[in-house]
């Protein structure tokens, strides 16, 4: 198991592994979550990595990464993905931008901006290419 608490969190997640998540985290971490339809935050590494859990460990089938790419600068982390999955029998995708503060003991704070789970198809990494060019 990795001891960088970004590609704990990453691998984490790809499994769907609870207790995974909780090890990214530092005690007094805390998480600020902006859905389409919420705003959430959970204070403490267990109430972040339960809400966390719940949202990534229990409602899709076959979770994989279409995109993934994590920029670092000092103490910070941005981890842009775009996850794809099947839900009730038919293909989803969510695209989401975490912002992750490091500290001593793992994530200190996260912010997540989420566009959602939908019904449809991986995009970002061929919209983000053609930008490219």
């Amino acid at each position: 198991m990795s001891t960088d608490p970004v590609t704990t969190l990453i691998e984490a997640l790809d499994r769907k592994d609870a207790a995974g998540i909780r090890a990214a985290y530092a005690d007094d971490a805390r998480l600020v979550a902006v859905t389409p339809n919420t705003f959430q935050t959970a204070d403490g590494g267990d109430a972040v990595a339960a809400k966390l859990a719940e949202w990534f460990t229990t409602w899709e089938e076959g979770p994989a990464y279409s995109f993934i790419a994590v920029t670092r600068e000092g103490d910070r982390a941005v981890i842009d993905f775009e996850r794809t999955s099947t839900f009730e029998g038919k293909p989803w995708v969510v695209r989401q931008a975490h912002v992750l503060d490091l500290g001593p003991g793992g994530v200190r704070a996260h912010r997540m901006y989420c566009c959602g789970p939908r019904e449809g198809e991986p995009d970002l990494a061929r919209a983000l290419a053609g930008s490219a060019s």
